[in-house]
């Protein structure tokens, strides 16, 4: 099978790849989801009428004519505070009030605290109130039944505070992808191993990490020998779980000992495509299994793996919850291409906000090692074709589901 451009692989993934279901969940845990319907106010914001700020509420009415040389004097006749309102002893009058607090009948305005001057048992009015002057109308933010957010939204803080002032309890949500982390190797161990020849698993984490830092619960399974059965019985395990997408490394370019297409063939899968014109990452692979579930085989170089996790499986959950794919930002930097200056360069950096903003590339751009990593911040993507330099392009190492 040929290997395909880039941008073409990332459309292949982005046509494979089905909308997630939508669940309910409760506001208090919808951080870092996707609304999946719109939603609406269930309460006006403010639920009431109440004062802006502490001071006294009057009837505006009552000061038109106050001024330094003829203040207006009022009775202080009750006062209302946050979660009650006033019971007023007579009326009209002032009444005490709190930031927050209820505005009663008959009064209309509310004068700040330090504005007015307070005389035993009144307060002296020294210049005129306007009518609702520092009063919060109900409704005023939101009314019950408006639109207050979207289909696609993130959900961050601040939409949970938002969302819980306009008395919503809970969130249509796009399910987020159930995804199994599976690395393949005879030589791999996790943390501690044992023999002389024995390579430490570093894919397992480092991808499992980026989902979870992505929003996502991924499961990490042990690590799969090179032998096709072994994997086949590997994956099978794997999609006893039903996930939604499976994410394996190593076992895929063309050694005798890299079993994964042999696998995902002997599993009946489709291979979408096997391949990429990129460098890090060439060898990907991408497919979708009988039952629907997604399967990306990422190279065993861990920076290729980081590559094609950051970009490809990015981009399938990406899909997967309905958002659009990610744009990047524009930078101008004088780096080499490909080897034959055809396909895409993704090489390692770091991007300085500035000012002015500027991005430096890793001296050591090899697909092996990842002491680099520790000092970077971000990917650059630089496509080169038959119609020449599209330019690079700069994305944050931290994949995100917000807006853009």
């Amino acid at each position: 099978m040929n290997r395909i451009d880039f941008p073409a692989a990332l459309t292949c993934i982005e046509t494979v790849a089905l909308r997630m279901p939508i669940e309910p969940v409760a506001i208090d845990a919808a951080l870092g989801r996707i609304i999946g319907a719109d939603v609406v106010a269930q309460a006006d914001y403010p639920r009431f009428d109440c004062s802006a700020m502490d001071g006294y509420a009057v009837v505006a009415g009552e000061a038109i004519n106050a001024s330094l040389e003829s203040p207006v004097r009022l009775d202080v006749v009750g006062e209302s505070r946050a979660g009650a309102a006033a019971s007023l002893a007579s009326a009209p009058g002032a009444c005490a009030i709190s930031t927050g607090a209820p505005i009663i009948p008959p009064f209309d305005a509310v004068v700040a605290k330090e504005r007015v001057v307070r005389d035993g048992p009144a307060i002296l009015l020294t210049e005129p109130v306007g009518l609702g002057r520092n009063i919060r109308r109900r409704g005023e933010d939101a009314r019950q039944g408006d639109l207050v957010a979207v289909r696609g939204k993130l959900v961050t803080p601040e939409v949970i505070g938002a969302l819980c002032c306009f008395g919503v309890p809970e969130i249509d949500a796009i399910r987020l992808p159930r995804v199994v982390v599976l690395t393949t190797g005879d030589e791999l161990r996790r943390a501690r191993g044992e023999g002389e020849y024995f390579v430490h698993d570093s894919n397992g984490p480092m991808i499992a990490a980026m989902m979870r830092q992505a929003g996502l619960g991924p499961q990490l399974v042990t690590p799969a020998p090179d032998d096709r059965g072994a994997l086949v019985t590997s994956i099978e395990q794997a999609l006893a779980a039903a996930p939604d997408l499976i994410v394996s490394t190593g076992g895929i370019s063309v050694g005798d000992h890299d079993q994964v297409p042999a696998a995902l063939q002997a599993l009946g899968a489709t291979i979408h495509f096997r391949g990429v014109a990129m460098r890090p990452g060439k060898p990907v692979l991408f497919a979708s299994l009988p039952n629907g579930c997604l399967y990306f085989g990422l190279p065993g170089n861990p920076v290729a793996a980081a590559v094609g996790a950051r970009f490809f499986v990015i981009a399938a959950i990406r899909a997967m919850l309905g958002l659009q794919r990610e744009r990047g930002w524009t930078v101008a930097i004088d780096a080499p291409g490909g080897p034959d200056n055809v396909g895409t360069r993704i090489l390692k950096a770091r991007w300085h906000p500035g000012p002015p903003p500027a991005v430096t590339l890793a001296a050591d751009q090899r697909s092996h090692t990842m002491r680099p990593l520790l000092d970077c911040n971000s990917w650059v993507v630089r496509s080169i074709g038959p119609d020449g330099d599209a330019g690079w392009t700069c994305f944050a190492m931290t994949p995100s589901f917000a807006e853009g």
